[in-house]
């Protein structure tokens, strides 16, 4: 555990000095909240069926794939390129260690931006009430559902992020190959989305297939659900398996490294 907060301390302190992250999140947020603003004024025109706040998570969660990999290729990458990664590991550092380490300082970087975007409907909110309030964004159980959204997407997006920053040397190549692998699954979800909700039985070979696919496949559809507060338990704990999953492939990679 010791080990695991020196990683996630040193990490986290990286993050905070990189002049690329504060580039790059500062460019993330104004180009969100631009939209965010359009989208607001164009709300009561638009055929929207979700709540605007949803609209919010929407674009963090697709604005995700040019975000991530900022946060992410230098990981082990840089470490790799720099020599620095043989060293780490000859003191008394666990690869899992030092794999959740720079995860979670990369996902708890990625929350922060979140919640500074969550300051765009606040702001609106505490300047134009009524606004506010006719927007719904004075429903509290829209502002969990969507923050609990993301922080699940949030989770294995950024474990993807390390994966690709483990099998290379390059930052160009690590950012480039979570970038491919986030919109990849970012695509299945959209094609996925014009498709039949997903049913609770499995009457066919499709609807076997889809239950498979969990969030891959129906992740949109169960937006729709944390939007108004519902809480689909599916789809946090597949993300959480495919979070695992990204990780477990990091750690291994490190360990054939330190071999």
């Amino acid at each position: 555990m010791r080990e695991y907060l020196v990683i996630l301390r040193a990490e986290l302190f990286g993050l905070f000095i990189s002049p690329a992250t504060y580039v790059a999140s500062f460019y993330f947020l104004s180009l969100l909240a631009i939209g965010f603003r359009f989208f607001i004024e164009s709300f009561a025109t638009t055929d929207w069926i979700l709540p605007p706040l949803a609209s919010l998570v929407t674009g963090l969660v697709f604005g995700a794939p040019a975000l991530i990999p900022f946060l992410t290729m230098r990981s082990f990458a840089e470490e790799r390129r720099l020599g620095t990664l043989e060293t780490l590991m000859s003191t008394p550092v666990g690869s899992l260690s030092l794999v959740f380490g720079k995860w979670s300082a990369s996902y708890l970087f990625f929350l922060l931006i979140c919640g500074c975007a969550f300051c765009f409907p606040l702001l609106l909110l505490l300047l134009f009430p009524n606004q506010g309030e006719t927007l719904g964004f004075t429903n509290f159980e829209q502002w969990i559902g969507g923050w609990l959204f993301l922080m699940a997407f949030g989770a294995s997006f950024s474990a993807v992020g390390i994966f690709a920053s483990s099998v290379t040397r390059n930052q160009m190549v690590a950012g480039m190959l979570s970038f491919t692998l986030l919109t990849l699954y970012l695509s299945i979800m959209a094609f996925s989305l014009g498709d039949t909700p997903p049913t609770e039985s499995i009457n066919h070979f499709s609807d076997f297939w889809n239950a498979s696919l969990g969030s891959f496949a129906n992740g949109l559809h169960k937006l729709q659900h944390f939007a108004v507060g519902l809480i689909d338990v599916g789809t946090i704990f597949h993300q959480l398996i495919l979070g695992f999953f990204f990780l477990s492939l990091a750690t291994l990679q490190v360990e054939r490294l330190n071999h």
